[in-house]
């Protein structure tokens, strides 16, 4: 009867044997047990209800399959009991079980507005993610894409402690990122070595033993690493998931490795580096790439969007489109974040300062070996001329056309 009451927070099973079943096969979702079956179950099903965004019956797809697949012969249940309260559950959750294809949870407008993005396109982007399994973001320095990857990673695994973030470096190895033998001193102090996992075993670990939630690895600059050299034999597991092969550090025939679905890759491109020529084409095979770039849409309404949430004077989104569209290539336009301080507005002074250290800078050095004057030409003293003599002309114009 409790169920009744409040079918969001206490689960319909009624059989003893068969909740201590879903106890067992959910609690590595909530970390050990509190001894109190009711108080572990409450755990288990709100934690898969913030995950799903619905009610949670434990008698339909993909629930059930997680505590009966694998169930003893033995197991008694008080069937009758059990399909009479599965009578009881909502129209919404019947609806969500014959209906729903996918599992990722919606774009909210909390998401959208988190990042300042149309729901609309971080939807498409979902969709995407979920049926490639890896995407790369892509696009000029400054345009969110590390804090966007971190967003979707948030709220398609709907909890922190699914998601891993690692960032990619020259130096960076197969050993580093997945497994490989580390040095390690004994408790004689003698030296030996040990073989140890990476952030990308780790999370398939999780993943495997976790197969009802959804599981994220961030992958920031990913071109900068040696991708061949780095992913191995991973590779065909990219575009494989249930071929089961033998890994670099396998033990034996029967050590082998799968990459599990529930397990999401999104990494991130700086298209201004030059190491992008790093990224062969049997990644690009394997990977779907998203642009984000500052003269297109969704990135192309951030600022402004910030600023009018922020209740800023508009002035920073005229410059960044005007120095943008004195830039002669389109991979080393500047994107909004530059102009977006954490703190949410600007200090006395600290336009100048984010354009001398931080704006100038990096033109300088697209522009190194080029005689041209970076003052002259992006300055901030000359874009405010420009832009306050372009604003004169529309004045005239108006006035002339009312005229």
């Amino acid at each position: 009867m409790v169920y009744l009451v409040h079918p969001l927070q206490i689960t319909s099973v009624a059989s003893l044997d068969y909740r201590e079943a879903i106890r067992a096969a959910f609690i590595g979702g909530i970390g050990e047990s509190t001894g109190d079956l009711d108080h572990d179950l409450l755990s288990i099903v709100l934690q898969l209800q913030d995950k799903s965004g619905e009610a949670v019956n434990f008698h339909i797809p993909p629930y059930v399959e997680a505590w009966k697949g694998g169930q003893n012969t033995e197991l008694v249940a008080d069937d009758e009991e059990e399909k009479n309260l599965d009578q009881t559950t909502t129209a919404q959750n019947r609806e969500h079980s014959q209906g729903a294809t996918r599992s990722f949870p919606p774009a909210t407008q909390a998401l959208a507005e988190s990042v300042f993005m149309d729901s609309t396109w971080l939807q498409k982007q979902l969709n995407l993610i979920e049926r490639r399994r890896q995407i790369i973001l892509f696009g000029p320095p400054g345009t969110g894409k590390t804090f966007l990857a971190l967003k979707l990673a948030a709220h398609i695994a709907g909890n922190d402690s699914y998601t891993e973030i690692v960032q990619f470096y020259p130096s960076y190895s197969y050993e580093d990122f997945f497994q490989g033998y580390r040095p390690v001193t004994t408790s004689l102090g003698n030296l030996t070595y040990e073989l140890k996992d990476g952030p990308l075993r780790r999370i398939v670990d999780q993943a495997i033993k976790n197969p009802e939630y959804n599981y994220v690895l961030v992958i920031d600059e990913i071109n900068r690493g040696n991708l061949a050299k780095i992913f191995g034999e991973l590779y065909f597991l990219l575009e494989y998931r249930d071929q089961p092969i033998k890994l670099q550090y396998s033990k034996d025939d029967e050590d082998t490795f799968v990459m599990p679905e529930n397990l999401f890759l999104i990494g991130t491109m700086n298209t201004s580096d030059r190491s992008i020529a790093l990224l062969d084409a049997a990644m690009r095979r394997r990977f779907s790439f998203v642009e984000l770039h500052p003269e297109k849409q969704p990135v192309k309404s951030v600022l402004p969007q910030w600023l009018e949430h922020h209740q800023l004077d508009p002035e920073p989104a005229a410059l960044l489109a005007e120095v943008n569209a004195r830039i002669n290539n389109p991979d080393f336009q500047l994107g909004p974040s530059y102009l977006m301080p954490k703190s949410g507005t600007f200090l006395a002074g600290q336009m100048q300062e984010i354009w001398e250290y931080d704006v100038l800078p990096l033109l300088s050095e697209h522009h190194f070996g080029e005689e041209i004057d970076i003052e002259e030409k992006y300055g901030l003293a000359s874009l405010r001329a420009h832009l306050k003599k372009e604003a004169a002309v529309r004045i005239e114009n108006s006035n002339a056309a009312d005229g």
